[in-house]
């Protein structure tokens, strides 16, 4: 690093006496051309004023680091510098030989000079950045791979100068795409837009293009969806440009490209949740979560402890899972991503242990509680409806006691939108707890509040997993219904949603995201082939198996009768519902207690039981698989 940093001295000092020596050359060229040699005399004045003028430019130079310029990245900004550090030199050297009484030369000369010496350190500059764009694209052999650009405006200009300039990309740029139909047959940089994108497949099979750049980060999320898929059918391999807030300015062009992965094929912008609020929130508390281990708990675990709680209780009865997040913390801190005076205990705790949960609480006294703890996946319960009252209610509602004891400040609990007229039993459990929240008294110190949502991308046993390990097996990738459409979110948008929405809550509500247009399962499995450089139904075939137990088509984020209110964020809605009967749902709970506990119970038992008890719940209990 030190030979380095000696070499990058070095330069800079050459490229000084470089430009000192072009002025004085500047001065003598522009006394040949004003008066050629027939006036020897100025010469001989203009010697005796160069000590001055040297000393003048070697401090303006210095003032404005006109030595700092990295050759061949020459832009606008630096020829504006070198013209404004040529003004101020020759303007201070001219009023400085005036008032110093210097022999003079013609005022012409000192014009022509300015005009020359601008020229020529503007020419020496840009001759690199010549040399580097002009020369090794025209006159070196090009390899690589052949690339089209989609969108000839700023952004892929920006792009193109990229893939000149920078020598990782070993890209040959074919000609652009673009919709303005001014541009069609125009060259940008030298490179043609060939068409538009509602030709693209020709222009691809034409040019034989091998990757497709998509610069694109200023239209319409679903404008710009459209183009990508356009891209997708191509078969070529796409990239696309990020916002271009992501990129530093034209001098030192630095482009963000990412491959498509999944978030880019929903249709939807990644949901950006106002955070104002939630560190003084959570900062200096002691904070529970439940199901830490679990894909949104170890989110929610790693988001709070970003805002500096007081104590941060990592509960779940996954031991490896609380291992796994307690060793990602630990490394966190040493890598000072988390502050070392950090405080985080995990604790390997069932919630249905009501004894061990009290231990907990009265120990630590928690203020905030995250109830992310659940059995959550559909078929599984269906199976084993027992075992789903026993955690998801009984257990929830162990917590909800204790948190009312404790007087615990604020409960949150995760909810699912398929407790919107459930289908399943894990559905029907979610929305008990919901009523358990709503049902709660009005005099009870705790705020109460739940928080629901769908799809996670990338939590455990998600859909998309499954479809990334059937496509790398080769398929076939099976789905269980070609017009099943679901809502998705990605796991810090759904972890983000719970921390806001839980600023807001005043008691009782059950807070929706706004997550945009529901997707399309199939059209889902198509773009994940593609994304894998497969053909959907020649290289990887899709199957239909049929609607597994307790799956509906789709899925409803409020109910019916529910009044929809606003909150400060135009993403987040309340579901407020009637009160529900405090007393009916103790005997309720009485009354699962009893069954689950009875060692004769059936799974019709429980099936009826929380039919009678949430009247939106529907089962399908068919298995079609």
């Amino acid at each position: 690093m030190l030979n380095s940093l000696k070499q990058f001295r070095f330069r800079n000092l050459i490229l000084l006496i470089t430009d000192l020596l072009f002025v004085i050359l500047s001065y003598y060229l522009s006394v040949w051309l004003r008066v050629e040699f027939s006036k020897m005399e100025h010469y001989t004045s203009l010697f005796k004023q160069l000590p001055l003028i040297i000393l003048i430019y070697l401090i303006v130079f210095k003032s404005l680091k006109i030595d700092k310029t990295i050759m061949g990245m020459t832009g606008v900004y630096e020829a504006v510098r070198i013209s404004i550090a040529c003004v101020l030199g020759s303007g201070i050297s001219f009023v400085g030989l005036q008032l110093l009484d210097f022999p003079r030369l013609p005022y012409t000369a000192y014009l022509i000079q300015l005009i020359v010496v601008i020229l020529i350190l503007e020419i020496e500059r840009f001759s690199y950045r010549y040399n580097e764009i002009i020369v090794r694209s025209k006159f070196s052999p090009v390899k690589g791979k052949r690339t089209l650009i989609v969108g000839a405006g700023q952004a892929g200009l920006i792009l193109l100068k990229e893939i000149k300039l920078n020598k990782m990309y070993t890209n040959q740029v074919i000609g652009f795409i673009d919709d303005d139909a001014n541009k069609k047959g125009k060259s940008i940089s030298g490179v043609r837009v060939l068409g538009n994108t509602e030709h693209i497949a020709n222009i691809v099979k034409e040019h034989n293009i091998d990757i497709i750049f998509v610069a694109l980060p200023s239209i319409g999320l679903q404008d710009q969806r459209n183009i990508v898929q356009k891209c997708y059918e191509t078969n070529c391999k796409v990239e696309v440009m990020k916002s271009t807030k992501d990129r530093m300015s034209s001098d030192g062009v630095k482009v963000s490209l990412h491959e498509l992965n999944i978030e880019d094929l929903l249709g939807r912008a990644s949901i950006q949740l106002d955070n104002t609020g939630i560190k003084a929130f959570i900062e200096n508390k002691i904070v529970l979560v439940t199901g830490a281990a679990g894909s949104i708990g170890s989110e929610l675990c790693r988001q709070i402890i970003e805002n500096n709680p007081k104590l941060l209780l990592l509960v779940d009865i996954n031991e490896n899972g609380l291992y796994d997040v307690q060793q990602s913390f630990n490394m966190s801190v040493k890598s000072h991503d988390i502050k070392v005076d950090s405080h985080y205990i995990p604790l390997v705790l069932n919630i249905r242990e009501k004894t061990a949960l009290e231990r907990l609480f009265k120990e630590y006294h928690p203020q905030l509680v995250f109830h992310a703890a659940a059995h959550k996946h559909v078929p599984l319960m269906e199976d084993m409806p027992i075992e789903a009252v026993k955690n998801n209610i009984l257990g929830s509602n162990n917590l909800i006691e204790l948190s009312k004891q404790y007087k615990v400040e604020r409960f949150i609990f995760i909810s699912t939108d398929k407790a919107v007229n459930p289908t399943n039993v894990m559905g029907a459990t979610k929305r008990f707890v919901e009523k358990l929240i709503q049902a709660t008294e009005d005099t009870c110190k705790t705020t109460f509040m739940g928080v629901r949502f769908g799809n996670v991308l990338g939590s455990n046993g998600s859909i998309i997993p499954l479809f990334q390990k059937q496509i790398a097996k080769g398929g076939p990738v099976t789905l269980t219904d070609k017009r099943v459409i679901r809502y998705f979110m990605t796991i810090p948008e759904a972890v983000s949603l719970v921390l806001q929405a839980a600023l807001y809550a005043s008691g009782k509500e059950i807070f929706v995201l706004d997550m945009g247009q529901p997707v399309k399962i199939l059209e889902l499995a198509e773009n994940m082939i593609k994304l894998a450089g497969y053909r959907p139904y020649i290289d990887i075939n899709i199957e239909e198996i049929g609607l597994r137990k307790g799956e509906k088509l789709y899925e409803e984020l409020h109910l019916n009768q529910e009044e929809v209110s606003n909150t400060p964020n135009n993403l987040i809605f309340i579901n407020k519902s009637t009160q529900e009967n405090a007393d009916e749902l103790k005997a309720n709970l009485k009354e699962l207690e009893t069954l689950v506990n009875d060692v004769n119970c059936s799974d019709e038992a429980i099936i009826n039981a929380l039919q009678k008890m949430i009247v939106t719940y529907k089962p399908n209990r068919e298995n079609h698989v």
